[in-house]
């Protein structure tokens, strides 16, 4: 059997072994993207997925049938970075701190913030970290977005990384500051101007969530 076929089989040896050779494709064209830093994740899961649906008799070669599926996943990762709805609530949350820095001299209270934007402290912490440009080594790569293809649990990360993508944006972001930033309940509170109990229920449900989209991935 190819490569390609025990991929498809659920092989995940052949499954690494393709993706390794095929990510050079994904950095050529995560240069269209270079102002979303998520491209290059959203990438590597159209490399997937192009493996796991590519037909070796089909006539064409593997990149040419990649190209479309990967540049699609890239697409939507920037699409769905933040929307116009997001970025005017971003903008109206910016203007209002700013607004009050001049006339206090102080940063009011994220939830005032959040208040005056029309969103939620959570979603507002959400929309600012996505608001971070991307993060660049000397060479022009993504810092913060490349994996180590050669590790043994990269591939795990982009499963992760794919089941976070699919929770709401505020499970999503409390999952990332509990269990990457590693952050206490208590920090969190605190950042977002709320009790420990409410930031404990909220961390409950996203588990939840995450379980079960984890299961049906």
């Amino acid at each position: 059997m190819s490569l390609y076929s025990l991929a498809q089989s659920g092989d995940p040896e052949a499954l690494a072994a393709l993706v390794r050779q095929h990510i050079p494709l994904v950095q050529a064209l995560c240069r269209r993207f270079s102002y979303c830093e998520d491209a290059f994740q959203a990438g590597c899961m159209g490399l997937v997925k192009a493996i796991r649906k590519y037909r070796e008799d089909s006539g064409c070669q593997f990149s040419t049938y990649a190209v479309p599926v990967i540049l699609g996943e890239m697409r939507r990762a920037y699409t769905h970075t933040l929307g116009w709805r997001s970025r005017a609530a971003l903008n109206r949350a910016k203007a209002y701190q700013e607004q009050q820095l001049r006339l206090t001299g102080n940063l009011p209270p994220v939830q005032e913030i959040a208040a005056q934007a029309g969103v939620s402290p959570e979603e507002l912490s959400f929309l600012i970290e996505q608001d971070k440009g991307p993060v660049y080594d000397e060479t022009g790569t993504l810092f913060c977005s490349l994996p180590d293809p050669m590790g043994e649990n990269w591939l795990l990360r982009f499963c992760i990384l794919d089941v976070l993508s699919r929770l709401p944006a505020e499970e999503s972001w409390l999952i990332r500051q509990r269990f990457v930033a590693g952050k206490s309940q208590t920090e969190i509170a605190k950042t977002l101007s709320v009790s420990q109990s409410r930031i404990s229920r909220q961390e409950k449900n996203a588990r939840e969530h995450f379980a079960q989209a984890w299961k049906e991935a």
